[in-house]
């Protein structure tokens, strides 16, 4: 059940993210507003992700999620910075975006 309601968090929050980059794209001033919340839900859903492999013994999927975890702070970066008018936030979001691609790869690749 709990893992049915972080996904269902995860996918709004996907949602928030990709409408408030949007905006932010066509410079819409509702687009900080927006992100922000889609960024601290997915932050949250990669931390709560570290703490349920945290019991597992499996060390490389600790280490797998610890980077994911790491890797979405850097949509607090972006928010932050499409909060102060900078261009920043889209390499933020780009290198985030390939982490994810390339953890994606790595973390279903269970042996």
């Amino acid at each position: 059940m709990r893992d049915l309601v972080l996904k269902y968090i995860f996918f709004c929050a996907a949602v928030l993210l990709l409408i408030g980059a949007v905006g932010a794209l066509f410079e819409k001033s509702f687009a900080p507003f927006v992100f922000l919340p889609g960024a601290l839900a997915v932050i949250f859903y990669q931390f709560m992700q570290s703490l349920a492999v945290r019991k597992s013994g499996n060390r490389r999927l600790q280490r797998l999620r610890r980077i994911a975890f790491l890797s979405s702070t850097l949509l607090a970066a972006a928010a932050y910075c499409m909060f102060i008018a900078s261009n920043l936030w889209v390499a933020a979001l780009l290198i985030y975006s390939l982490t994810t691609f390339f953890l994606s790869f790595r973390a279903n690749d269970e042996k």
